[in-house]
């Protein structure tokens, strides 16, 4: 069983993944709104990720 802390470095981890994934999206997509909705939902996962970033190292403390 994980702790609190490594579940939420876990989920870090997935989330700046599915960033990177969207980021690509973005890249690829042949349609400005296609490339705006990839670009928002690229930097949504950003921050999510960083925000349990955050939540990981108040939980080690």
């Amino acid at each position: 069983m994980a702790t609190k802390a490594e579940e939420l470095e876990n989920k870090a981890r997935v989330k700046l993944a599915l960033s990177k994934k969207y980021e690509n999206l973005c890249r690829i997509s042949g349609s400005k709104p296609a490339r705006g909705k990839f670009i928002r939902r690229s930097n949504q996962l950003r921050r999510q990720a960083v925000e349990f970033q955050r939540a990981a190292d108040a939980a080690k403390a």
